[in-house]
């Protein structure tokens, strides 16, 4: 017969046990959430920026938005052009789009700056003239987005190098280029 002691140390063992069993991610998945913990950590540890702020955190947005292909000056005073430009950020990246930077805005910026290392235009224009041809132009505004699944995408307009030449426009259409290689046409 066990003891009260033995079932207590058993029970104590089992679940300490599950507790271990079931908090063990995979590698990649930890890898993904360790990655994802210091990019909101750093987020969270700057100020809230909005029209009217003056700070190194603004001239350090700034320097961040241009850095990753929005159009801003560098001049550390938060005003209607930077919140402007805020506002196109996060509209590209599926969030509010009401010009204030809190710890979502400041961790997608982080995130964006990121995946243009791992995903950039030039690879993306790979697969488009694998999907489309060799005889395309692509042209785009540099700009990595977000669709509302959360996917990494350039936008192009795709263009034929011979109705070019011919005086047309060579204009063949709109084409989301995704990270994982999927071209997908799009309305304008």
């Amino acid at each position: 017969m066990l003891t009260k002691k033995t079932l207590v140390m058993l029970s104590t063992l089992t679940l300490v046990t599950t507790c271990v069993a079931f908090s063990t991610p995979t590698t990649e998945a930890a890898a993904k959430d360790t990655y994802s913990q210091k990019i909101e950590t750093k987020a969270e540890a700057r100020p809230t920026l909005r029209k009217g702020s003056h700070s190194s955190y603004v001239k350090d947005l700034q320097q961040s938005l241009k850095d990753v292909k929005y159009n801003t000056s560098v001049d550390g005073i938060f005003g209607t052009q930077t919140q402007n430009v805020v506002k196109e950020f996060q509209t590209d990246h599926s969030l509010s789009p009401d010009g204030i930077v809190g710890p979502l805005t400041w961790a997608a910026l982080d995130e964006n700056k990121v995946e243009r290392k791992q995903f950039p235009v030039s690879t993306a224009i790979t697969f488009g003239k694998k999907e489309l041809g060799d005889n395309i132009v692509f042209s785009t505004d540099d700009r990595l987005r977000k669709d509302n699944n959360d996917k990494a995408y350039y936008r192009f307009v795709a263009k034929n190098k011979d109705w070019m030449d011919q005086g047309g426009s060579g204009t063949i259409g709109w084409y989301h280029i995704y990270k994982n290689g999927d071209v997908i046409e799009a309305s304008n």
